[in-house]
């Protein structure tokens, strides 16, 4: 994929999260992994630009070159310069050919990023961090390259709002699968649950809500309100 449809895809994205999300922040000391090592995120999966969010954050904040596994990338193949690879339920002869790609990319760049979901489908919040077996990440970790392993949470807050926030944090990285990831996603979101108690960084500035933006007091007149 050449170099300007990536810039051209990332400019895109940015802007789409710019409009969904009245900013985008990570709650906590932001430490990522260092770059001698390939990194596979493992993130909860309960907002619907997760992996947009995430895949943002590898490019721009982390700088560094990402993947996701994803199910329907034939419906929206316009994604492909953003990283995505094919994962069709339905073609065990592709998953494993994207499987083989990605150890690919991970041994000839040790720079790259996995953005896995073991919890495997979208579902809501309020369902917690649903059940995955710990037998999931331990096959992944004995495919891929040694890696550094990095739980990382996601939140939506101000759901009432026009713009939501969305924010995030990560655990400590972790040299291998520790086997209690799903506890450490759970513990996460509740750390999340009251971002204000912790330091702060705004990685996304984004589009202000209307009630933000628009006052009219000065029509208030001709409506019978002031005299």
């Amino acid at each position: 994929m050449s170099r300007l449809a990536r810039r051209v895809a990332y400019h895109l994205l940015e802007r789409s999260l710019r409009r969904a999300f009245r900013r985008i922040v990570w709650v906590g000391e932001l430490s990522p992994p260092p770059r001698d090592r390939p990194v596979v995120i493992v993130a909860n999966h309960h907002l619907f630009h997760d992996a947009q969010v995430l895949g943002w954050m590898i490019a721009r904040v982390l700088r560094r070159p990402g993947i996701v596994w994803m199910e329907e990338l034939d419906r929206f193949p316009f994604l492909a310069p953003l990283g995505p690879l094919p994962f069709p339920i339905a073609d065990p002869a592709r998953r494993v050919t994207t499987i083989r790609r990605t150890i690919r990319e991970m041994r000839s760049d040790p720079s790259t990023v996995l953005l896995y979901f073991p919890e495997g489908e979208l579902h809501d919040a309020d369902d917690g961090v649903a059940s995955f077996p710990a037998s999931r990440l331990e096959r992944l970790e004995r495919a891929l390259p040694p890696a550094t392993w990095w739980p990382v949470a996601l939140r939506l807050g101000g759901s009432h709002e026009a713009r939501p926030v969305a924010w995030l944090t990560g655990a400590p990285p972790q040299p291998r699968v520790a086997g209690t990831e799903r506890e450490t996603l759970a513990a996460l979101l509740r750390q999340l649950a009251a971002p204000a108690q912790q330091p702060q960084t705004v990685l996304l500035e984004g589009t202000p809500g209307p009630n933000e933006r628009w006052d009219f007091s000065a029509l208030a007149r001709f409506f019978g309100l002031r005299s």
